[in-house]
């Protein structure tokens, strides 16, 4: 029986590592088990009538011609709880294409892009002190006073053309995910449709948050 439970512990222990080194092959950081939530649910956290941005971005054109800047519910889905959020200060002149959100977690961060040229009217100081993943995707970040808007909205997207978008993103980012992990069970099931887990991105390394990035943060993607 003893000589069973040792062979028993030995095997057990040989596994461990598999797993942990295979993580490793795969981009997937040592983290705790992923969310339960499926990244749908945060759209209805979306605020109604606004626009949103190829930067993850969406804006609310306000009485005085200023808009309100925030992050689109399924880019902080996949972050899941933020340790910090870094703003610029009001005042600032910021060009489009600028980075003005700075998510952090952990050791990585994501920069997202300013949607228009203009100044930084505001920032919602509450939101920032006490940041968690479904108060920054309902509300504004920023206000800013912004040029030559008139340019910008046609590129843009609103109302109906604003939900396919965000279902043709999500679609997107469910690709993302099951290219990262194609021989792990999060891949097979992203594969035949399957929803992505709240916080999903803190569970890779470094070089997946860059890709990330690149792909679904620019003003431009």
């Amino acid at each position: 029986m003893v000589v069973l439970m040792v062979i028993l512990t030995i095997v057990l222990g040989i596994s461990v590592d598999y797993v942990i080194q295979r993580r490793k092959q795969i981009g997937l950081a040592s983290s705790p088990a992923l969310g339960v939530s499926p990244i749908s649910s945060t759209l209805s956290l979306l605020p109604k009538g606004i626009f949103l941005q190829p930067s993850m971005t969406w804006t609310k054109i306000l009485d005085d011609g200023e808009i309100a800047v925030g992050i689109h519910p399924i880019l902080m889905g996949v972050v899941g709880e933020p340790d910090a959020i870094e703003l610029h200060e009001p005042g600032l002149q910021i060009a489009k294409g600028e980075g003005l959100i700075n998510i952090r977690k952990g050791n990585h961060s994501l920069v997202l892009k300013s949607p228009v040229v203009g100044q930084i009217m505001a920032i919602n100081s509450s939101v920032v002190e006490h940041p968690t993943w479904e108060s920054l995707s309902k509300n504004w970040l920023f206000v800013l006073k912004p040029e030559q808007i008139a340019n910008e909205i046609p590129q843009w997207q609103f109302a109906e053309k604003a939900e396919t978008w965000t279902k043709t993103k999500l679609q997107q980012l469910k690709n993302f995910f099951a290219e990262q992990v194609p021989d792990n069970g999060l891949g097979l099931t992203l594969a035949d449709g399957g929803d992505i887990p709240v916080g999903v991105l803190a569970h890779f390394d470094e070089k997946v948050w860059k890709k990330f990035e690149t792909e679904f943060c620019e003003t431009g993607s």
